[in-house]
């Protein structure tokens, strides 16, 4: 399985991607790797940016709507002392929120943020940073001086200056304090302003802030050296990698500008052939923008189809999740490999991808040029030619050479997959339903049936709770208490749906039971598919049941599909058990562990294994959407109840 980066390790590999972004002060304009201004001569100063600081162009319709946000909670004189206007140019760095959120940043300072409330549907604006100082020192919107240093956490008294913008609880002041110190404070019910963020003035700010009229496209004609110059040495790079692989080059497109770029710059030496993968739940804007681009490059164009494999995913293992990716194996690898398979034979592809470093930490570790793992039994590779680029450079190469965007981008979306995608911020979800409201009422149907089914409230689908299947993030469980709802309770209710588990006792001690809904075994098979998890020498077909022993435990798994657990089982023991069994019972012939197996040695469907050339590698189990995801699902919820029984024997 592909493996997590988390916490500072996740940071390291995101920091060694982190672009490195200056600003003309002179100009007022974003400089791309050069300590000097492209345009004037002058020196460019570094922009400070919140990891991973991958920011982007906003777009004249995005501003628009932020614009009117600033205007409501700052007024209109302190917001246009911020931005500038619409038609300034701005960037948006994402960060961590509720939802979708940005720091905003403007003639090359941090001023403000945007939030977007998901429950009214609507972008609020609070000073940020450099924001904050002018607000105070400038005294325009709303703002307040205290005679004491500011830490955050710290309630204090004072009186309050709207600065002709109107402030009430839960609005946010910029706040002056002893030292000098600077800070962001929410006005409290009683009247105190509750510090959220505090910092001394450890810096000077390197040049007056002023906001001026520069277009996208006036951006990347000043940047035009520095893009063409990365284009040519990812080009070069292409190609000498085409040259060296010997593999036959297939450009990926997929409506997104990542992919945009990677497929331009392989048209660019010689790359005839491209292919893109629909899901069945695309985007329609995604879809015209594959034709456009395929058009446009004047390359072929190869489809992978997924056909209704959501609709028959989705009944069998319930909504896709974050944490729960059934979807990217049967839409898009399943597809992509019956194509491979079809188009190549046994020979090899170079996939010459849109991935990116800054992206995510999985992507940041994956490198370059590696091979494609799942797909082809990694004899295919994997190319990456903008590995090493910024979103900002990506934006203004597709501006600069006049490709096709995806107009959602305009719109405010931060990357684009299927219209429901799991990894969607409610933002994008909101502007889907408005834009196309009979794909969103048919999810919605199959959500709000589920959830009925499911014994889930109707806000679990309402709110997108749906899109996380074992944990819930702090930003979504404050939602759910904002709503009153039990995270917990929803996480159990979700995963009962795979499988109903219960605790029993017998002369053999407790046991965990599951009765997953898959149906039916063939034990016979299944004795042949525990080969994959290492466990069929201890597996033994028993009185029309497959019996594991081990020195924790005793498992039965009998024909009608009961999966009885006796003894001491980790979660990792667990999963060697059910993923094989979910396998048997929940197969829909995808062929992705034929795919993955590196000998040859499980055929599908329905799935079986020639024993003497399965070496338990796990990767049959793994890749497959039943025993990689839906097991997963049927452990966990065996996992709480052993902990729930273990908790009630403590009392």
């Amino acid at each position: 399985m592909p493996r997590r980066f988390r916490g500072e390790e996740a940071l390291r590999l995101l920091r060694r991607y982190m672009p490195r972004l200056r600003w003309c002060p002179n100009c007022g304009a974003p400089v791309l790797g050069r300590s000097r201004c492209p345009r004037c001569g002058g020196p460019t100063l570094e922009v400070k940016l919140v990891p991973p600081g991958d920011a982007r162009p906003a777009w004249d319709e995005e501003k628009l709507e932020t614009w009117r946000a600033a205007v409501e909670k700052l007024g209109r004189e302190a917001a246009r002392r911020l931005l500038g206007g619409p038609e300034a140019f701005w960037l948006f760095n994402p960060i961590q929120a509720l939802d979708a959120a940005d720091e905003i940043l403007v003639d090359g300072h941090t001023v403000a943020a945007r939030f977007y409330d998901p429950l009214h549907r609507r972008w609020s604006v609070r000073p940020d940073r450099v924001g904050v100082e002018i607000l105070v020192e400038e005294e325009v919107g709303p703002r307040a001086v205290v005679g004491v240093k500011l830490t955050p956490g710290m309630a204090v008294r004072a009186r309050v200056d709207d600065g002709g913008a109107g402030v009430e609880a839960g609005d946010y002041v910029a706040v002056k304090g002893a030292g000098p110190s600077y800070g962001l404070g929410k006005l409290l019910a009683g009247g105190e302003l509750r510090i959220i963020k505090a910092w001394r003035r450890d810096r000077v700010i390197r040049w007056r802030h002023n906001p001026r009229r520069l277009s996208v496209e006036e951006a990347a004609e000043l940047n035009r050296g520095w893009l063409e110059e990365r284009a040519r040495e990812a080009a070069g790079w292409l190609e000498k990698t085409i040259r060296e692989s010997g593999a036959r080059p297939l450009a990926s497109i997929s409506g997104g500008k990542d992919s945009t770029v990677s497929a331009a710059i392989a048209a660019e030496v010689g790359v005839e052939e491209a292919y893109t993968v629909d899901t069945g739940v695309e985007h329609p804007e995604s879809l015209e923008t594959v034709e456009k681009l395929a058009s446009t490059l004047g390359v072929k164009l190869h489809r992978a189809e997924a056909g209704d494999a959501f609709e028959r995913g989705f009944e069998r293992f319930g909504p896709p999740a974050r944490d729960y990716r059934w979807c990217t194996k049967m839409l898009k690898l399943a597809p992509l490999s019956r194509l491979f398979n079809s188009l190549l034979g046994g020979g090899r592809a170079l996939m010459i991808v849109g991935q990116r470093g800054a992206e995510s930490p999985a992507r940041a570790a994956a490198g370059r040029l590696a091979d494609s793992g799942t797909i082809g039994r990694g004899r295919h590779l994997v190319a990456a030619p903008i590995q090493e680029w910024s979103s900002l450079e990506v934006f203004l190469y597709i501006v600069l050479r006049r490709l096709p965007l995806n107009p959602l981008y305009r719109l405010g979306f931060e990357r684009i997959g299927c219209y429901m995608c799991p990894a969607s911020h409610l933002a994008e979800f909101h502007v889907v339903e408005r834009r196309h409201p009979d794909l969103w009422d048919r999810w919605m149907r199959m959500l709000h049936g589920f959830a009925r089914r499911a014994g889930l409230p109707r806000a679990w689908a309402d709110h997108g709770f749906w899109r996380w299947r074992f944990s819930l993030p702090a930003e979504a469980r404050s939602l759910a208490r904002r709503l009153r709802l039990n995270p917990e309770e929803m996480l159990e209710k979700l995963n009962a749906s795979m499988a109903s588990v219960s605790l029993e006792y017998s002369r053999r001690g407790s046991c965990l039971a599951a009765r997953p809904a898959g149906g039916r075994v063939n034990v016979r098979r299944l004795h042949s598919l525990m080969a994959a998890t290492g466990l069929h020498e201890a597996a033994e077909l028993e009185d029309g049941s497959l019996v594991v022993r081990l020195p924790e435990l005793e498992a039965r798994i009998s024909r009608s599909g009961v999966i009885e657990v006796c003894g001491e089982a980790s979660g990792g023991l667990l999963r060697r058990l059910v993923g094989p069994a979910a396998m048997e019972m929940m197969c829909v012939g995808c062929r992705l562990c034929v795919d993955a197996c590196p000998t040859s040695a499980i055929k599908a469907p329905p799935p079986r294994i020639d024993v003497e050339r399965c070496t338990s590698c796990r990767a049959c189990v793994n890749v497959c959407p039943a025993g990689g995801d839906a097991a997963r699902s049927i452990v966990w919820s065996l996992l709480r109840l052993g902990e729930a029984g273990g908790r009630g024997r403590r009392r």
